[in-house]
């Protein structure tokens, strides 16, 4: 018996082999299906986040107050300054008033 040291292709693991479907044995991805969803809309358009109500409250009560001692709107800065909120946060509520 001769020592042979086996060739590099032979000492790798053969690979699988590759298996086709028959055309009876593919398969179609089942459709998705489709739910209706109602979603109501607003009155008029809301931009920005959703405020909660007490937050809207408190808005409406700084900008009537502000309204009837200086004859004018109170701008968002200024608001959110009154309130201790965010910039956007107080613009947020004067959109939404």
């Amino acid at each position: 018996m001769p020592d042979v040291a086996p060739s590099p292709e032979s000492a790798l693991p053969t690979p699988f082999p590759d298996f086709v479907a028959s055309p009876a044995e593919k398969l179609e991805p089942a459709p998705t299906p489709t739910v209706a969803v109602a979603v109501a809309k607003p009155a008029r358009p809301i931009s920005g986040p959703v405020l909660p109500i007490a937050l809207l409250d408190a808005a409406r009560r700084i900008a009537d107050t502000h309204r009837a001692e200086h004859g004018t709107s109170i701008s968002a800065a200024h608001l959110g300054t009154r309130m201790g909120v965010a910039l956007p946060v107080a613009a947020a509520a004067l959109a939404q008033l």
